[in-house]
């Protein structure tokens, strides 16, 4: 199929060639959506989707339109203020200003994913999938088009489906624990950009270079609830059977795979931990299973064996998803990683080959890291790709795509060089390279090495990763996602339509202003109108605070670059870490840890400045913060800037500690524990980071 696929597209570009090529590319490129649509015929006119709207139900085939269409109404409601209304209707069209239709497409599409999409000024909205999913994707793209032109949406005629099937991110939970909440908004966020898998990468350890080069010490965690081993979830910060259920069945609703990852043989600190008779012996790491001992392999199958059945198998298993993923990657002896004997190799691939049937028997597809070309034993056991196994191809050095792909594998394009983020760790990237990226790259670079045939069948997409190797670096929830999102957006776009029309320009353009998605601000974006909404409700009069009360600034968090001042005049009754301002993500306080300083608190750190506010005097604060610092001012005068250092603490090189702040905006002051005293003159605004930085590399 997917070789008919590429004649289809390529005949198809030939017909355009010969008509009228500049006029259809011209027209996709106009519209302000991502990913791009592959096909776009514009009819006269635009469409401002009425303050009422009738979202209408073909219901002829069946009713499983309805729910996307329940969340249609809600995402419409909160994203623009439009009323809808729900009925249903055996019509095939639209017939009204009025009428958005959603129904399946009498015909057969490009594949499951793809979707028409009719827009008229008079007739109103068609929607027509090929599945659920066609519907669904359909829909994004609508809200899409409507935030993003200003409700003047361009009329005509989308054709639309995705270049590939897979289209991934990838979350290290194991290193960084990340609230349930912010998950099920990623998963939100994804589908928004038409991202159909997260993977979550349940189970690491950070690295013992870090802690006194002593496992002991090493930071090390599990983070779903276990029955079948009790306290083998990670105390500070794990997740439910239940929540990790309904992360999937969000992902379901919103057409995202959500995918569990438990990785083993190595990376294994958690487990080891829990139960050291797991523990493999020198010279492998203390995060290795013992899988080399012939007394104790048995031992550890039916460990993992036992923990695999407890969330796939019964009336009601946690992991309710198509795929499991087992990790085996990276199985290797400390301090000489490429020094590989015979038996290490054999049974590396036995366990990994054990698995691969485990989780097949359990009814779910197995997925796996590539981890076989550097474990080589003679004569070669053979790893097969049971359950038709879907391997992420990660590494030159640990897999070898052209031969997984002989060997009848899926693979997933996953290159650590170009698709790795490691947050401030001095390594991989930082931030993805997205122009790059834009320009030059598609799923089929595997590796800097390889770059396999267009639309090689058995390559399915590719999956960018977010990996957490520095526990304990002070990066926060949201300074991942500041990292994230350029990239999710971006390869959004490169694995739905590999060869997008607009320029690097346009597209950049259009996705920093995209929104995160319907309802869902990480990324603290405001207007100048909402930021200035905000601050008027803390105007020139001053609003008293006893410690007992709050007030509702309607925000959630203010996001890089932004600027911050206001005037407080604190009571001398402040209690230890009183609330100045609090939102989901983080807090600002007065008596800091009982310092009598101001600092604030995200993520399990705290920050202190070395500011003592004076009682009962009036002060004006300002607080600028970008990504990797914040600076205080006071009445006028630079005071402090936190921003990373260097932290030693037994470590011969350490590592960067940050100190970063998404500034709270939900609320300031607390029923609880507020602070005592009197605020005035909120003021709030985003500054030019291109001169934030030239400011900061003068100072330095």
């Amino acid at each position: 199929m997917k070789r008919l696929y590429c004649i289809l597209k390529i005949n198809l570009c030939v017909l355009f060639l010969l008509g009228s090529t500049p006029q259809l590319f011209s027209q996709v490129a106009t519209l302000k959506v991502i990913p791009e649509v592959q096909h776009f015929v514009s009819k006269n006119g635009n469409l401002a989707l009425p303050s009422s709207v009738q979202i209408k139900v073909n219901t002829s085939k069946n009713d499983s339109l309805m729910s996307i269409a329940t969340q249609l109404k809600e995402e419409l409601q909160n994203m623009f203020q439009i009323e809808a209304s729900i009925s249903t209707t055996s019509a095939i069209k639209a017939t009204s200003k009025h009428d958005i239709l959603l129904t399946y497409s009498s015909t057969p599409l490009k594949n499951k994913e793809a979707y028409t999409l009719d827009v008229d000024p008079t007739t109103g909205v068609t929607i027509e999938g090929d599945s659920r999913n066609g519907v669904f994707w359909a829909t994004r793209t609508l809200l899409q088009l409507t935030e993003n032109h200003g409700n003047d949406i361009p009329s005509g005629l989308i054709t639309d489906y995705p270049d590939y099937p897979n289209r991934g991110f990838m979350l290290d939970v194991g290193r960084k624990f990340f609230t349930i909440d912010y998950l099920r908004d990623y998963v939100k966020i994804l589908s928004y950009y038409k991202m159909n898998e997260f993977h979550v990468h349940l189970n690491d350890n950070a690295f013992k270079a870090y802690y006194d080069n002593d496992w002991s010490k090493t930071y090390a965690a599990f983070r779903l609830e276990s029955e079948t081993y009790p306290g083998l979830a990670a105390e500070d910060g794990h997740y439910t059977k239940e929540e990790f259920r309904n992360l999937q069945r969000l992902g379901m609703q919103y057409g995202v795979n959500v995918i569990p990852e438990i990785d083993i043989p190595a990376h294994s600190l958690a487990f080891t931990r829990y139960n050291p008779e797991l523990k493999a012996s020198a010279p492998y790491a203390d995060d290795h299973l013992d899988i080399l001992n012939d007394e104790k392999l048995p031992m550890i199958y039916e460990f993992f064996d036992k923990l695999f059945d407890e969330y796939i198998k019964g009336d009601n298993p946690v992991f309710i998803g198509p795929d499991v993923h087992i990790g085996t990657d990276e199985y290797i002896k400390e301090g000489k990683g490429r020094d590989v004997d015979n038996h290490q190799a054999k049974r590396f691939r036995e366990f990994t080959n054990h698995y691969l049937n485990y989780i097949a028997d359990s009814g779910k597809t197995p997925r796996l890291w590539g981890g076989l070309e550097w474990l080589k034993d003679d004569p070669l056991t053979e790893v097969k790709p049971v359950g038709n196994a879907i391997m992420n191809a990660w590494s030159k050095d640990w897999v070898n795509p052209e031969k997984m792909l002989d060997d009848s594998f899926e693979i997933i394009s996953t290159p650590d060089s170009w698709l790795y983020i490691v947050p401030a760790a001095g390594y991989y990237r930082d931030f993805l390279d997205i122009q790059w990226i834009y320009t030059n790259y598609r799923p089929e670079k595997v590796n800097s090495a390889i770059t396999l045939p267009d639309f090689q069948p058995g390559l399915l997409g590719s999956t960018f990763a977010v990996w957490n190797d520095i526990s304990g670096n002070g990066i926060s929830q949201l300074d991942v996602h500041y990292r994230t999102i350029p990239g999710l957006k971006v390869l959004g776009t490169k694995n739905w339509n590999v060869t997008p029309s607009k320029t690097f320009e346009e597209y950049q353009k259009l996705a920093s202003n995209s929104s995160d998605g319907p309802n869902i601000n990480l990324s603290g974006r405001y207007t100048v109108d909402e930021l200035n909404d905000i601050a008027s409700k803390v105007g020139k009069t001053p609003i008293h605070f006893n410690g007992k009360n709050e007030f509702n600034l309607g925000g959630s968090n203010l996001g890089y670059t932004y600027d911050v001042s206001f005037d407080i005049k604190p009571k001398n009754d402040n209690k230890t870490n009183a609330i100045l301002f609090q939102s989901t993500y983080g807090n600002m306080t007065l008596n800091t840890e009982g310092s009598g300083k101001l600092g604030f608190s995200r993520d399990g750190y705290t920050y202190t400045f070395d500011f003592i506010p004076k009682n009962n005097n009036w002060q004006t604060l300002r607080l600028v913060g970008d990504y990797k610092s914040v600076t205080l001012y006071v009445d006028g005068k630079e005071k402090e800037r936190l921003t990373a250092y260097k932290k030693t603490e037994g470590l011969p090189n350490g590592f960067n500690f940050q100190q970063t702040l998404s500034f709270p905006l939900e609320k300031i002051g607390d029923t609880k524990n507020g602070f005592s005293g009197d605020m005035r003159s909120l003021k709030l605004t985003y500054i030019n980071p291109q001169k934030t930085k030239e400011i900061l590399k003068n100072k330095e």
